[in-house]
């Protein structure tokens, strides 16, 4: 993790996570002492770890911190939803409800952030004032749980407001009707709900129509389809990838914000992780694009964020898994050979006697008398003239 962010948000950069890690980490599983396949379809999640952690062994996450969003949208846009979004943030906050109980018994602590509502009418979702703090209400909250010490971030969006924002961004992203990506909706007994279905894609018709042809840039998209709850979570995000920090998204909401931060930064997906893919046609359609890795295979079809709690325990079994298998021992190095304590040691030279000072002097000492005697037998041998 890095230290927390400053400047303009499009002024920040993320950087990729290494996907070398998930290689060796698949490399370093392949290797162990077991008979069978190993660990199936929680092999991607450890795979997702290694690059979250730079290693190919990475080991459970020790402070997660969730995430959840919650704002109002236009009339319509939750039309048949059982529970408002109102409804649902304050249970949350009174640790009430499946999900704070889920969130509870997995050890995970839940922060709820309320954003802006969302009210454009005949125009964007948001004006320039309302789109700026929704962006900041995200980087500051991201900021706050890193710098708080969470190495893992779980994001997702309450309110089926949100799941129709999304339906809108993916819709545009794609450049196709927003019919493609508009679930059935389910009635009590497991009929479909057409009289929900047919209000959100009429309500959705009527703000498109006056929100086409502008210029794609995240800012836009939070502005005139995203709302406030989908800008806070994008601007959360693209926060949290700046800093690398792990995120675990569940849900269309989150998947629409993930795709507008990958607008702030392109590394954003990659430090993002949905251990569950609903059917919902967003889901499937941005997890793709988004390019991330494979699920945990669940296939859960229920409310945003309801999957996160068992995502988690299931990351982390997985983790605590590869850690545990067998692996073969590593070889040591071999030794190299000792040397002998005097190897090495330069042997001492005999100095030549003529190499000294005192040898070279001592012959012409000695060649002195002899000469001077040579020549004075010379001297006598030789005749003189009378």
């Amino acid at each position: 993790m890095t230290e927390t962010t400053d400047g303009p948000l499009a002024d920040l950069k993320a950087k990729f996570p290494n996907g070398v890690w998930t290689t060796r980490a698949n490399a370093r599983l392949q290797d162990a002492l077991i008979e069978g396949a190993g660990l199936g379809r929680l092999q991607p999640a450890v795979g997702w770890a290694a690059r979250m952690q730079a290693t190919d062994a990475p080991v459970p996450f020790a402070t997660p911190q969730m995430l959840l969003f919650a704002g109002e949208y236009p009339d319509g846009w939750d039309s048949g939803d059982y529970a408002p979004v109102e409804a649902q943030a304050d249970a949350l906050e009174k640790g009430e409800g499946p999900l704070a109980e889920e969130a509870a018994r997995a050890g995970l602590p839940v922060t709820v952030v309320r954003t802006p509502a969302s009210e454009g009418v005949e125009g964007p979702l948001l004006d320039e004032t309302e789109l700026n703090e929704a962006l900041r209400l995200g980087r500051e909250t991201a900021d706050r749980a890193i710098d708080a010490g969470a190495d893992l971030l779980l994001i997702a969006g309450l309110g089926a407001g949100a799941a129709t924002a999304s339906v809108a961004v993916c819709s545009f992203i794609a450049k196709e009707d927003i019919t493609t990506y508009q679930p059935q909706l389910r009635a009590p007994g497991g009929t479909v709900h057409d009289a929900a279905w047919m209000g959100r894609i009429a309500a959705l018709r009527d703000h498109l129509a006056f929100n086409r042809g502008f210029k794609r840039s995240p800012e836009a998209l939070v502005s005139r389809l995203g709302g406030a709850e989908l800008g806070a979570m994008a601007g959360a995000i693209f926060t949290a990838a700046t800093r690398s920090t792990a995120m675990l998204i569940d849900g269309p909401a989150a998947m629409a914000a993930m795709m507008i931060a990958r607008d702030f930064g392109l590394a954003a997906p990659k430090w993002c992780y949905a251990p569950n893919r609903s059917a919902h046609p967003v889901v499937v359609k941005l997890a793709k694009q988004g390019g991330l890795a494979d699920d945990l295979g669940f296939e859960l079809d229920l409310p945003d964020a309801a999957a996160l709690p068992l995502g988690w325990d299931l990351l982390q079994t997985s983790l605590r898994l590869s850690q545990a298998l067998p692996m073969p021992a590593k070889e040591e190095p071999e030794p190299e050979p000792e040397t002998p304590a005097d190897a090495g040691e330069p042997i001492p030279e005999v100095p030549d006697e003529t190499s000294t000072p005192e040898a070279a002097e001592a012959p012409a000492v000695a060649e002195g008398p002899a000469s001077a005697e040579a020549e004075s037998e010379a001297g006598e041998e030789k005749p003189t003239d009378a």
